[in-house]
This record gives structure tokens, sequence and C-alpha cells, in this order.
């Protein structure tokens, strides 16, 4: 077989491959595009063209805090090949979770030049998979942003929407509600003193109590557009539409009210003799120039004077 045709044969094949491709040459300001194949620009909408000369970060439009970044930045430094979920956009500003292989190609004195990147579409995945984990390449479950997620959409413990995919939601509503200059509400509730009943009853008592306390919550919330997720540990999340700050306080306290009926018993409580919940809440507006992080952090500053206030209270954002 001649290196003309092999060449053509190997043209062909990476053409007909269903990931896209890209290749990727070492600048001194980037990674710039040298080659995709056709694959890539179904997946992305950019023609090769568009592409051609470009860096990928493109890819990630104006959602740059992804802690992935660094894990791609680390490994070309490294010169290992390294395996990401990322949030990318295509060329119409449409997102998807883009799962990638990155492998580094070096030359004959052992320097890195170029890197391919194998891409696919893992948005359907992260919709319907309750069960896959993101693998590394040998085999165990891959650290960072993307594989954080052995659930791909449901907490396995409440059932509820776990975190990342709670993220997910909250961007796409962010972006509607700038859009529409809708007000959004952020409440975050979080179990009081659970350290001191896991240690009292056990880790599985512990479960149920997060499980209990969950299902309190969300037979409060009665719309769909409501969302609800359990952020970490004892923190449970809702977002509720076109709610104002004035209006989040007596909702909260409803709620609280309903997990201390729930006569959880807690016999180390600071507060009461059954469990209790504080809670955090900040409304907004999303303008133009603010992201979701903002909400969550005014949320997060509410909960810790609900903390700091004697715990079993609702504490608003000023903002």
């Amino acid at each position: 077989m001649s290196n003309s045709l092999s060449g053509e044969l190997l043209q062909k094949l990476v053409q007909m491959s269903p990931d896209g491709i890209a290749v990727c040459e070492k600048g001194t300001d980037g990674w710039p595009v040298v080659f995709v194949n056709e694959a890539f620009e179904r997946l992305t909408g950019y023609k090769a063209g568009e592409l051609h000369g470009r860096d990928l970060r493109l890819l990630q439009a104006e959602d740059r805090e992804q802690e992935t970044r660094q894990r791609i930045r680390q490994a070309l430094a490294d010169g290992a090949t390294c395996r990401v979920l990322m949030r990318n956009y295509r060329s119409d500003g449409t997102r998807f979770w883009n799962e990638m292989t990155l492998v580094p190609i070096k030359d004959g004195r052992g320097e890195i030049t170029h890197c391919v990147g194998f891409h696919r579409d893992a948005s359907e995945r992260m919709r319907i998979d309750n069960r896959g984990t993101l693998p590394r390449e040998n085999g165990s479950p891959a650290a960072g942003a993307g594989a954080a997620f052995s659930v791909a959409r449901d907490d396995r413990l409440t059932g509820l929407h776990n975190r990342v995919y709670f993220e997910e939601l909250l961007r796409r509503d962010w972006a509607i509600a700038q859009r529409d200059a809708r007000r959004l509400a952020l409440l975050i509730f979080d179990i009081d003193a659970l350290g001191a009943y896991n240690d009292t009853f056990g880790r599985t008592a512990g479960d149920s109590c997060i499980k209990r306390v969950g299902r309190a919550i969300s037979g409060c919330l009665r719309r769909s557009s409501d969302l609800m997720a359990r952020w970490d540990g004892g923190t449970i999340v809702t977002l509720v539409q076109g709610m104002t700050v004035e209006q989040a306080l007596p909702f909260a306290d409803i709620i609280c009210d309903r997990v201390r009926e729930q006569r959880i018993h807690h016999p180390r409580s600071p507060v009461e003799r059954y469990v209790t919940v504080s809670c955090g809440a900040a409304s907004i507006v999303p303008g133009t120039d603010t992201a979701p992080e903002l909400l969550i952090e005014r949320a997060r500053a509410a909960l810790r004077v609900a903390k700091s206030g004697g715990r079993n209270r609702v504490a608003v954002s000023a903002k």
C-alpha cells in the first residue's frame, strides 16, 4: 500500500468517525485549530473555516468558570491524556454537554506540538442516565466538574435533582429571566445540627432524616416551574419563579414549620427537641451582566445570618 493511499484512507476514516475530532497546534497564546472533521462541525455548528486558527475556548462562550478548564491546562502542561465533561455552546448559542478526550502529541524530542480532541454530545445522557459514571482512562471515576455526577440527574439518596443538574437548570432559567426581565428567588435550607444527629443515631438514620426533610420541603412546592435539589449534605435548595424577598420570608417560614411538624426526634439539638432547618433566601431580576452565582452567594450569605442568629429561622438577603 502506497503512502499516498494510506494517507487518503486515514483521512476518510477520520471523516467517517461518529465522534467530533479536532486537532490543535501549540501556539504562543493558546492552541489554535488546524483541523476538524465533519462530525465536529455538526456537533458545534461551526464550519472548519470558521474554526481554523482559533482556540476552542470559544466553545465556552462566557461560561468560563468551570473547574475542568484547570484540569485541561494541567494535563496539557504534563503531556497527559485527560477526559472531561464541559458545558459548551454551539454557534447558535445553544448549550450542550461536551464529553471530550484530549490526547497530546509529542515530537521526536518529547515536546508537545499538537493536541487531538475527541468530542461527543453527552447532553442526552445527562438527562436520562441515572446510573452511569464517567470513567477515567484507567477505568476509575473521573474527577472534575462533569465527573462528579455519578448520577446524571437525580440525587441517589433523596430522589431530588442533584447539584450538577440543578445548576444546569438554574443557568437555563437565568437566561430566560434575563431575556424576560423576570424575577427569580433562591431559598437554601440547611438541617440544623445534622452532625450531632449523625453522632447520636448513626449515618443511616441521618440519611433517613435528610430524605424526610426533603419530602417535607417538596410537599410545599406546587408549581411545575419550581425547582428543587439536594445541594450537598443536609442542604436543599429551591428555585421559585417571580417571588420577591417579601414573599419569600413567609413562604420559607411555612416550609420550616412543615419540617418541624415531622417531629423527627433530635435530643442533642441546641434549638429544639426535634429536627429544624435554617433558611437563607434571595431574590433578583437578573441583569444582562450578571451570573447565577450572584443569586447563590446572596442566598448563602442570608443562610449564614440565619445560622449565626440562633438557627431554626429564615433570613433574607437585603439586596
